[in-house]
């Protein structure tokens, strides 16, 4: 009888458990030779994937999977058949190999009782379901099977699932306390296993980024280095670069948010090449912000259903004058996400695009919902997004309580230190002040435009929906469109129809007697005038924008 010592299989165990993964090979790829067991060809696996070598541990797991089954050795066949579906989806972004290795799995568990496996089961469905009452359903049966089982990753892994749906949900505090618990657990020592170790400290960046916690995501930043220096897993730190990232653009750190979200795309493109859309989109959101419509483009191309691209495709419709087509990009979204705290931001813009649309009763009832949500939540980042709705819905229907909800908006973002959203709500203000307290809408315009130009955003941003806003509807058969003008060149082409000099020009858009100069030069050649007195003759004049972000 071979002693646990010689035990090649054994050997590879520990050094699996100690993160030696090229001990575990050469332990494995000894057993494979000389045993050819099934748990020689499971380890060998193992080991493989936490190389890098991806697709040869899917093989090598399959392999085994069809091994243990020989074997008779069913419990462990369905374990292995959830791991091969969660590597398929998220190495490759195959969704249909993991749906039939899903098959497989609930095949192998279904007469097998109550087991681990069936809880490790429960929480891979989890980590999939769009739908946050199932995400918390499923990963308490999970939690509920790592306590019976007296499997720790279980249990915490799951932990942390639960806390991130309950901060999906509205209940950051509770969901952030979960999450910290299952954190700690990792990082004390108490989950060893690095496969779920990995898996809660995303669901940690994850929960962030929806609440916009840069403090929270800093202080985990060092323990996140060591557990990747530690293991190697690169996916992770390509997860949680991703979610800082989302987080760092929210915060106003645009420059660094990029570095993160490059870094991401790279380590994605190196490891689980199937799942880099996550970094791509939240770039590519970043990019429609700064005006690179063309960039932003091209990385949203090909992940359009996912619901990820929802938000960057909506601003992106917005910003290409087709708010029609942003309300059925967000609504089909919502339908499949959900109306939660991770749906803030996209209700947002859906009211822009009912207004821009010119449906402003729809716009009101979404307004009234994200404003509940604002309340139920108490993060003053979404309370500000409700506030701020409301606040378009007033403009639209010249209510005089629009300067005062913008006030309170104002303050919410403050508090909430989101700098792009206060330049936003600074330059509805302004518009709104200008006629009765000319020189405050003044100073709050330059306040405005100073944040935009500190990060870098495109610089007629506020004025992208300029053309639609004016007239609550559609751009088309309107001649400066049909020019290819841009909306601030449309902007300024409605001020020059009026008999405005340069110089009120820049005096009304706040913008230098240069840059308006440009605008007006670029405007005669592409309507192909001689002079203003031509231009102004082709076109009526384009009704300045009545509080609309659109981005």
């Amino acid at each position: 009888m071979i002693s646990e010592a010689d035990d090649p299989t054994e050997r590879g165990r520990a050094a699996l458990a100690a993160c030696d993964w090229e001990g575990a090979r050469a332990c494995f790829e000894e057993a494979v030779a000389t045993v050819g067991s099934a748990a020689a060809l499971d380890g060998l696996g193992q080991a493989h994937y936490w190389l890098g070598h991806y697709d040869r541990a899917l093989r090598l797991r399959e392999q085994a999977y069809a091994a243990y089954r020989r074997q008779g050795e069913v419990r462990a066949a369905g374990g292995v058949a959830v791991e091969l579906g969660a590597l398929h989806l998220w190495v490759h972004g195959n969704g249909a190999a993991c749906d039939g290795w899903i098959g497989h799995a609930r095949r192998m568990l279904d007469d097998q009782g109550d087991c681990v496996e069936v809880g490790w089961l429960e929480l891979l469905l989890a980590s999939m379901a769009d739908d946050v009452a199932e995400h918390e359903a499923r990963a308490r049966t999970a939690l509920d099977a790592g306590r019976r089982f007296d499997d720790p990753g279980l249990e915490y892994d799951a932990l942390g699932h639960i806390g991130l749906s309950l901060v999906r949900r509205g209940e950051v505090a509770e969901g952030m306390h979960r999450i910290d618990e299952a954190a700690a657990a990792v990082s004390s020592g108490v989950v060893a296993d690095p496969w779920p170790a990995g898996e809660i400290y995303c669901s940690l960046f994850d929960a962030c980024e929806l609440a916009v916690d840069v403090r929270r995501a800093e202080a985990w930043l060092a323990a996140i280095d060591g557990y990747v220096e530690r293991t190697g897993e690169l996916p992770v730190s390509a997860i949680c670069r991703m979610h800082y990232g989302g987080i760092l653009r929210s915060a106003g750190r645009w420059r660094d948010a990029e570095v993160e979200l490059t870094e991401a795309i790279e380590l994605y493109d190196r490891t689980w090449r199937g799942s880099r859309f996550g970094p791509v989109l939240r770039l590519a959101d970043l990019r429609v912000l700064q005006g690179r419509l063309d960039e932003a483009r091209e990385l949203i191309r090909g992940h359009e259903d996912t619901p990820e691209a929802a938000v960057p495709l909506a601003r992106l419709h917005l910003a290409e004058g087709a708010p029609a087509v942003a309300v059925r990009t967000i609504e089909r979204c919502l339908v499949r996400r959900g109306r939660g705290l991770a749906s803030a931001s996209l209700l947002a813009l859906l009211v822009d695009a009912n207004l821009l649309d010119g449906r402003v009763g729809e716009a009101q009832t979404v307004s009234e919902e994200l404003d509940a949500l604002g309340e139920a939540t108490g993060q003053p980042a979404v309370r500000g997004l409700g506030v701020l709705a409301r606040a378009r819905v007033a403009i639209a229907t010249r209510e005089r309580s629009a300067i005062d909800l913008l006030e309170e908006a104002l303050g919410a973002f403050v508090e909430a230190e989101l700098p792009y959203e206060v330049a936003v709500t600074r330059h509805a203000l302004a518009e709104e002040l200008r006629e009765e307290q000319p020189e405050l809408a003044r100073a709050e315009a330059r306040t405005a435009r100073a944040t935009l130009e500190r990060l870098r955003a495109d610089p007629d941003v506020l004025a992208r929906c300029a053309v639609l806003a004016g007239r609550g509807g559609s751009a088309g058969g309107d001649p400066a469109a049909a020019a290819g003008l841009t909306p601030r060149e449309a902007e300024v082409l409605g001020l020059l129809a009026d008999g405005w000099s340069n110089a009120q020009i820049a005096d009304r858009l706040y913008i230098s007697i240069r840059t308006a100069e440009d605008h007006v030069s670029k405007i005669l050649t592409k309507l192909g005038a001689r002079n203003r007195t031509e231009a102004a003759v082709q076109v009526s004049r384009v009704a300045r924008p009545r509080g609309c972000s659109a981005l």
